[in-house]
C-alpha cells in the first residue's frame, strides 16, 4: 500500500459515478472549486467512475446542480466510514478489538513446525530432535535462535550436508540439504539409446554391437553390450577367473525433436477490478465471532484465506481457530491478439523448447517450420530440429560374475 493510498484510507473517500451530457464541465468546475478528483475512469460516453475525498461532499453536490449532472456514490472506503459503523454496532467494536488482540498475542508464539527437504533423513526424527530443544507449538518466537538451531541439528544428523530455520509468522520452517555421495558402478555397464534415433556410424571401443549403421533404434534399446569372459577367451566357461568389459563407444544417430503450439486469436482474459472485500472469523470452543461478509459480495473472484489453529491435547478440534479470507473482484473480456506478435512469442518459445533438450556438442542439420489452420481463430505452430548426435547413454545392469 502507498503513501497516499494509506493517507486516502485515512482521511476516508468515495468512489461516485457522475452522469450527464457534461461529465467534462463536472470535472472542470470540481477543480475550479478546490475538489481533488482521482483514478478517473470512463464508463460510457456520458458517465465515469472516479475518487473524491470525504470532506469535498458538499462541494460535489453544489457542481452537480450547476452542470446539470447526477451523482452516486457507489463505495465508501476509509477509517471515518468504518468509525460510523462502529459507533452503531458497540458490540462489534467489542469483539473486533478482542480479536485484534487475541491475533497479535497468538501471532508471538510458534504454532507450526515443518521440516522440507529431506530423503533418506526421516523429518519426524528432526522434529522429534527440535521439540527437544524447546522449538515446538506453544513457545514464544523470540526465544528461538534460529541459527544455534541450525548448528545443533548439523552436529546431531551427519547425513545432512546444510541446515536454514526460517520463522514466518507463527511457523518454523527448517530446510535441510543431504550429503551426496558418488555412488560406485556395480554390474555390466551397457550402452543404449539417449532418444529415437537413425544410426548413421558407430566407433565401438569395448563391448558387443546389437545393432548397425543404418538401423532405427527407440530411446532406451540396448546399443552395445557389456560382457563377462575369462582371461582365456569367451567360450572358457569353465574358468574361475572371469572378468567383466564394460561397453564404450561412439553411437552417432540423426534425432528428430518436435514441439507444436496451438495460438487461439481470440482469447478470454480475466483480470481483478482492484476492488477488495475482507473477511475474518474467530472461533474459541463452541463460540465464533465473524467480521465481514460471510460469503463473496462479488459474482466472480479471486480468494486467498489463511487459517491458523492452535491445538489443545486432549481435543479432536483445536480450541482456537482463526481464519482471514481476501476477495478480489474479478472480470473478464474478450481480446483480439496481435497474430504477428503473438506468432512471433509461440515460436521463440518452441525454439526454446527444443533447443534446452538438445545435448552439447550436438549438430543441427535442419529445422522445419508448419503454421496450420484447423479451426477458424485457431492456428497450429509445428517446429521440428533434426540433429546429430551421439545417442549411447550408459546403462548399469546389476549382475554377478558366475563362478
Amino acid at each position: 500500500m502507498t503513501l497516499r493510498s494509506l493517507w486516502s484510507r485515512l482521511k476516508g473517500y468515495v468512489i461516485i459515478r457522475v452522469a450527464g451530457k457534461a461529465v467534462e464541465d463536472f470535472i472542470n468546475e470540481a477543480y475550479k472549486s478546490g475538489v481533488e478528483l482521482w483514478n478517473l475512469q470512463r464508463i460510457d460516453e456520458r458517465s465515469i467512475l472516479c475518487n473524491a475525498y470525504l470532506r469535498d461532499l458538499p462541494e460535489i453536490g453544489r457542481t452537480l446542480k450547476r452542470t446539470d449532472c447526477a451523482g452516486r456514490i457507489e463505495r465508501k472506503i476509509g477509517l471515518p466510514f468504518l468509525m460510523m459503523k462502529l459507533s452503531r454496532r458497540k458490540g462489534f467494536a467489542i469483539g473486533a478489538i478482542l480479536f485484534s488482540v487475541i491475533l497479535y498475542l497468538l501471532s508471538s508464539f510458534v504454532w507450526f513446525v515443518n521440516v522440507v527437504g529431506c530423503e533418506k533423513t526421516s523429518p519426524d526424527a528432526i522434529l522429534e530432535f527440535v521439540a527437544k530443544q524447546g522449538v515446538k507449538a506453544g513457545v514464544l518466537r523470540r526465544e528461538i535462535d534460529s541459527t544455534s538451531l541450525g548448528k545443533a541439528i548439523l552436529a546431531e544428523f551427519t547425513g545432512l550436508a546444510w541446515v536454514g530455520v526460517h520463522i514466518k509468522g507463527t511457523t518454523v520452517n527448517i530446510e535441510v540439504a543431504e550429503k551426496t555421495l558418488p555412488q560406485a558402478r556395480s554390474g555390466i555397464i551397457h550402452l543404449v539409446a539417449a532418444e529415437d534415433a537413425l544410426v548413421t556410424n558407430m566407433i565401438i571401443l569395448a563391448g558387443e554391437p546389437l545393432i548397425s549403421e543404418g538401423d532405427t533404434v527407440s530411446k532406451g534399446q540396448m546399443l552395445v553390450a557389456g560382457v563377462i569372459v575369462s582371461p582365456y577367451g569367451y567360450e572358457d566357461r569353465d574358468s574361475d577367473k572371469r572378468r567383466i568389459i564394460n561397453a564404450k563407444g561412439v553411437v552417432m544417430g540423426r534425432v528428430w525433436r518436435t514441439y507444436q503450439g496451438v495460438l487461439e486469436l481470440v482469447q478470454e482474459i480475466e483480470t481483478e477490478t482492484g476492488r477488495v472485500e475482507k473477511a475474518g472469523s474467530l472461533s474459541f470452543g463452541p463460540y465464533e465471532l465473524r467480521i465481514g461478509p460471510e460469503s463473496a459480495p462479488f459474482r466472480t473472484y479471486n480468494q486467498d484465506k489463511s487459517v491458523w489453529e492452535v491445538p489443545l491435547l486432549g481435543r479432536v478440534k483445536p480450541l482456537i481457530r482463526l481464519s482471514a479470507t481476501t476477495y478480489r473482484e474479478t472480470e473478464k473480456y474478450v481480446e483480439v491478439v496481435d497474430k504477428d506478435r503473438a506468432l512471433e512469442d509461440l515460436k521463440e518459445e518452441a525454439f526454446a523448447h527444443v533447443k534446452a533438450k538438445i545435448p552439447r556438442g550436438a549438430k543441427i542439420l535442419d529445422e522445419r517450420e508448419e503454421l496450420k489452420y484447423p479451426e477458424e481463430r485457431k492456428w497450429v505452430y509445428t517446429l521440428t530440429i533434426e540433429t546429430l548426435e551421439d545417442i549411447a547413454q550408459e546403462r548399469s545392469e546389476d549382475r554377478e560374475v558366475e563362478h
